[in-house]
């Protein structure tokens, strides 16, 4: 831009001077484009250096202070803004997928961001120094463009740093509703962001603040609870914790990472349960909705400080939210007082109306700043330039979105910290440690819902258990990591088997029992005859977003766990004995056992709970209690599952709130 008004006053001053010079009837005869070109070219020679002269001296200034860690955040970005020129700015507006982005490119570009989608791993493998390795490969580029804007990395930290083989694996959001608790959630939090930290990242998409209404929906598992009361108390713990308590315009903590509400707004309640539907009401309604809770969570997090929220891929009354003005800018900035930057999801805004050039500007104009363009962000970039210039998207706007994002790049320290430190180093090894694994297991403990401790001979179901001294563990999901996490783990969609580093739960339990009872496994249901107690474990196998939604009758275990519970049944007729029969659910989601729960002696949800499968044979046979209560409203039959919320109490298996302790008591949800 600087060079083309340099030529342009280079082209005036050379007429003016020919004018000058010659007079105009002499000029109109003699005067030719080339000529005005040569004179012209021969001034831009005195002109243009005098220009760079001056430009760099504003950049030197600049740079004093926007490189001045003890100058406030705001006086910061304001001198960085001063000097960026246009394509500057609207290349800290994209974030590409790391596959899609080289050394060069960060170079050339100053692209603002990078990300890692689910499962997208470095090309040098997938572990914590492979990651450490790409990560800073990039960051140190940034350092090389002509303002040192430093990259920000985003990634899918979900339930742990759960791209990368060999991290500690927290339940999925489903469970830690079902603890409940906020201290638990600092914890979870504190160990998340030290993994992150590890590998050079600084920033994670979660927390995810959905309150699902129907578990059709594939991302069920990702929201705390049905009940927008639970998902802000615990999401306003988790983010505060994430970014290290850091208020107003704080510089956060070496080891805290930069968290994100999403998905604003309305996800859980779109028809039919179906992922990146409608929510089938009109703008007025949506806004009724919005005061009676749904909110809430966001309200928490920005008291939080959250610095980036993400819009939904879902539309309200078919208007898509990251197009939707009213809800990112009335609502999110205005109304909340959100400060920080708002990032879209994974190409997202292809999926709204018009041309590229018309997805780019209504998104932008609407309040999008940063756009998760995977493939396309050297072509968005381009597009929002072309876009300032037409006056399609004001400068003051662009300005606003730079603002934000050059906000949430100075807080989390990016300006200040040193690619490939000593202390990313230290917590690389602490990856996965046993001491932050000993945190998931304690997690996992939390989120355990007994659901039934029926009467056994005369005793409890779990004090009957401790009597063991033969257990047949059940089922291909009692030997499977990858069940247990279910998806978000290592790949996008998940994927059954020994993916990572973990714990299964047959493991856990013979760990727990081995000095006084023999355990075995069968994947296929076979019994030993001597057994006196059956743990069988059916559920889901993993899936993510789309993948997970359902009709109503595929909510319920997997085919090959409906085989097993059958030919368990045929074994114990068989055998002639009666074992005690303990029924443990791995799943995202409420599924149909309601032909299983009066067969079996006791029923635990242990919904998906990540690495630590030791962490059931805690409660289960050692002398942890249960704690944790249900977070979603659990149906008898699923064909009602779209109106649960008005099914007479005889319909509903287990309501929400429900659970058990050891001694038989119903618990209390706080």
């Amino acid at each position: 831009m600087k060079n083309k008004i340099v030529k342009s006053l280079s082209i005036i001053l050379a007429s003016a001077l020919l004018l000058a010079a010659c007079g105009k009837a002499e000029v109109e005869s003699v005067l030719s484009e080339t000529t005005v070109s040569s004179v012209a070219d021969a001034i831009e020679e005195v002109v243009e250096p005098a220009a760079e002269e001056s430009d760099g001296s504003a950049l030197e200034e600049a740079k004093k202070i926007y490189l001045d860690k003890d100058l406030p955040v705001s006086e910061r970005v304001e001198a960085l803004l001063s000097v960026m020129t246009l394509e500057e700015k609207a290349y800290q507006c994209v974030q590409g997928e790391q596959a899609n982005v080289t050394v060069e490119d960060v170079k050339r570009t100053g692209i603002g961001s990078v990300l890692s989608g689910g499962g997208s791993a470095p090309s040098y493998g997938n572990l914590p120094e492979h990651w450490q390795k790409r990560v800073n490969e990039l960051k140190a580029a940034a350092l090389e463009t002509r303002l040192g804007i430093p990259l920000l990395y985003g990634i899918d930290a979900v339930h742990g740093n759960n791209n990368i083989y060999g991290a500690t694996v927290f339940p999925h959001n489903i469970g830690l509703g079902a603890a409940n608790d906020p201290e638990l959630m600092e914890e979870i939090a504190h160990v998340v962001a030290r993994e992150v930290r590890a590998v050079g990242v600084q920033y994670s998409f979660a927390p995810c603040l959905a309150n699902p209404q129907n578990e059709r929906w594939g991302r069920t598992y990702e929201g705390f609870s049905e009940n927008t009361a639970d998902v802000a108390k615990l999401a306003g713990a988790f983010v505060a914790a994430l970014q290290g308590g850091v208020k107003d315009d704080e510089y956060m903590p070496a080891d805290a990472i930069i968290a994100c509400a999403k998905h604003f707004i309305g996800e859980g309640y779109t028809a039919e349960g179906e992922n990146q539907g409608d929510v089938k009401m009109s703008a007025a309604e949506f806004d009724e909705l919005l005061a009676m809770g749904i909110l809430d969570p966001y309200k928490a997090c920005v008291d939080s400080n959250v610095l980036t929220v993400m819009p939904s891929y879902n539309s309200i009354d078919g208007l898509k939210c990251h197009e939707n003005k009213h809800l990112l800018t009335d609502v999110l900035k205005e109304q909340l007082g959100f400060k920080g930057m708002v990032i879209s999801d994974y190409n997202a805004i292809g999926q709204c109306k018009g041309t590229y050039d018309e997805e780019v500007a209504n998104c932008m104009n609407a309040g999008v700043d940063m756009f998760m363009e995977a493939q396309e962000w050297d072509r968005c970039a381009k597009t929002i330039i072309k876009l300032v210039e037409a006056g399609e998207i004001s400068e003051e706007r662009l300005d606003d979105a730079v603002t934000r994002i050059l906000r949430v790049k100075f807080m989390s320290n990016m300006f200040d910290e040193e690619v490939g430190s000593a202390h990313e180093n230290e917590l690389i090894g602490e990856f996965g440690s046993a001491e932050n694994r000993e945190v998931a297991r304690c997690a996992v403990r939390e989120s355990l819902v007994l659901l039934k401790n029926g009467n056994v001979n005369g005793k409890l179901a779990m004090e009957k258990i401790k009597e063991a001294t033969n257990i047949t563990v059940c089922g291909t999901g009692a030997f499977d990591i990858g069940r247990q996490c279910g998806g978000w783990t290592i790949s996008w969609e998940g994927k059954s088997g020994n993916i990572t580093i973990g714990t299964p739960i047959v493991q856990g339990i013979y760990d727990e029992v081995k000095e006084y009872a023999k355990v075995s496994h069968s994947a296929r249901g076979e019994l030993d005859a001597e057994s006196d107690v059956i743990v069988t474990v059916v559920g889901e196998n993993p899936y993510s977003e789309s993948g997970g939604d359902v009709k109503a009758n595929g909510l319920k275990p997997i085919s090959g766990d409906v085989k097993l519970l059958e030919t368990i049944e045929e074994q114990i007729a068989a055998n002639g004995n009666d074992p005690l029969k303990v029924l443990i659910v791995i799943a995202g989601r409420p599924i149909d056992i309601n032909d299983y729960v009066d067969k079996y002696d006791a029923v635990v949800m242990a919904f998906l709970p990540g690495t630590e499968g030791e962490g059931i044979a805690d409660v289960l046979f050692g002398d942890y209690d249960f704690t944790g209560t249900l977070p979603m409203t659990w149906v008898k039959d699923f064909s009602k599952v779209n109106e649960k919320h008005s099914l007479p109490e005889s319909e509903i298996l287990f309501p929400y709130g429900f659970g058990l302790n050891k001694a038989g008591n119903s618990l209390t949800r706080e």
